[in-house]
């Protein structure tokens, strides 16, 4: 399971009849798509360039996590507006989308590694070497992510798509109302997670690839839920709390299989390799336990 941020499929454009607006809100009546889109963005954006500023010059954990969160919105969001936007539009921003979440992301891999690798020193006194050449490797992970995230390319980037984004939306969807779109959305957005979780419950013993696309699928739905709620028919907050919950299952499960990964891949110069094979034989015995509850979830999804 090495890619943690893999490319979702844009959705085919829908069609809209011209003057049909929403029954009974107010704010779906006033908002369009291309207004919604704007007020949708331009928050993430300033979280992403703020988050951009922070790590550029410290390597607080948390820093780093909201920085790939907030690039993973945009992705997102921009999932959602590809039909107005165009399919080369919304690839050239989403790739870099996910490359910065990315790089942002090499130092939270190795935060997720080094805790769990404590965890595993309780009762495993050798393993301290490893949790000391994980630090190691976090704060090279800490140097590549300042040298390749600049603040202020990412804030020029952001604004450049941003602006682009708009234009495009006020030139072909402008005076189109957001909830039908919205709804749309939503909706495929709920299907592909209904496939993804009756796929992956196919078998008893359930693949990690396919929890891993379980996973991105209700990560999507959360987004454009959160994104959405305001202009969309039914209060969902009880969908996004039991999704918030089914993700934490499944992000405890992708936690341990992601570090053993990087932890394989890895080179430790000053670390025994009867360590190294330790950890791993810990990380797979904790993986299957994980595997077995977020499986368990997604079977709730799925039935």
């Amino acid at each position: 399971m090495v890619d943690m941020d893999a490319d979702w499929p844009l959705p085919r454009p829908i069609n809209f009849k011209e003057g049909r607006r929403p029954a009974d809100s107010s704010t779906a009546d006033a908002e369009s798509i291309a207004s919604t889109f704007s007020s949708l963005a331009a928050p993430v954006v300033a979280e992403a360039v703020r988050r951009a500023r922070e790590v550029a010059t410290d390597c607080d954990a948390e820093a780093f996590h909201q920085l790939r969160v907030a690039f993973r919105k945009l992705r997102a969001l921009y999932w959602a507006y590809s039909p107005y936007l165009g399919e080369e539009a919304t690839a050239h921003a989403t790739e870099e989308f996910k490359r910065l979440a990315a790089v942002a992301g090499g130092t939270r891999d190795w935060d997720i590694a080094g805790d769990l690798l404590k965890a595993a020193q309780a009762s495993r006194a050798s393993m301290g070497l490893l949790v000391a050449a994980a630090r190691q490797k976090r704060a090279q992970a800490v140097v590549h992510s300042q040298t390749m995230i600049k603040s202020d390319d990412v804030e020029s980037f952001l604004n450049d798509v941003l602006l682009r984004a708009q234009n495009a939306l006020a030139s072909s969807c402008n005076d189109l109302p957001i909830r039908d779109f919205a709804e749309d959305r939503v909706r495929r957005a709920e299907r592909a997670l209904k496939k993804r979780s009756r796929y992956a419950s196919r078998n008893e013993t359930a693949h990690e690839e396919d929890l891993h696309d379980v996973r991105k699928a209700g990560k999507k739905l959360r987004y454009l839920l959160e994104f959405f709620q305001p202009v969309i028919k039914g209060g969902h907050d009880r969908t996004i709390k039991e999704l918030t919950s089914v993700q934490n299952k499944l992000g405890q499960f992708n936690d341990i299989a992601a570090s053993e990964m990087l932890i394989r891949d890895a080179s430790f110069e000053d670390v025994p390799p009867e360590v190294v094979q330790e950890s791993l034989q810990w990380l797979e015995k904790q993986k299957g336990r994980r595997m077995r509850a977020a499986a368990r979830r997604v079977r709730a999804i799925a039935s």
